[in-house]
């Protein structure tokens, strides 16, 4: 666990090695398939024995043996993968902090707010005087109607 108490920059060495790790997990991953698929092979051609629950025992713990070999390289890998994500999240979050305590970044989130809610506002009016504009609109249209002798 000292490794995550440790200031250390993620940087393309840290990219390459999870670049690194994502294809020997993708490799790890063929082996488990073809472990499952020679199991599912042997169960297949066990029914064709007159010892058939012994030969799908003995094919079942084969295939364990054989799982048990990939995971065993599984787990020191995955360990360095959650590392490294904890050592990039770490950065990045660092990163964000420094950007939102950053003053030209704060001066224009508020500028940001201020444009906000002035278009807010601007909307606001613009709907109310449509809804003035109706109103008078239909003033007019009886007004007219009042009006012409036709």
């Amino acid at each position: 666990m000292s490794l995550l108490t440790t200031v250390v920059l993620a940087g393309p060495a840290e990219m390459a090695e999870l670049a690194e790790i994502e294809k020997s997990q993708n490799n790890l991953n063929l082996q488990k398939d073809w472990a499952k698929y020679r199991l599912e092979k042997k169960q297949h051609d066990c029914y064709d024995q007159f010892f058939t629950t012994r030969c799908l025992d003995k094919a079942r713990l084969e295939h364990r043996q054989e799982i048990k070999e990939v995971r065993a390289q599984e787990i020191p890998m995955r360990e360095r993968e959650r590392v490294l994500k904890a050592i990039i999240k770490d950065e990045q979050d660092e990163q964000r902090i420094k950007e939102r305590n950053d003053p030209a970044k704060a001066k224009q989130r508020a500028d940001n707010v201020k444009d906000y809610e002035q278009k807010q506002l601007d909307q606001a009016k613009r709907e109310q005087d449509l809804v003035k504009k109706r109103a008078d609109s239909e003033k007019r249209a009886q007004e007219n109607k009042k009006a012409n002798p036709l």
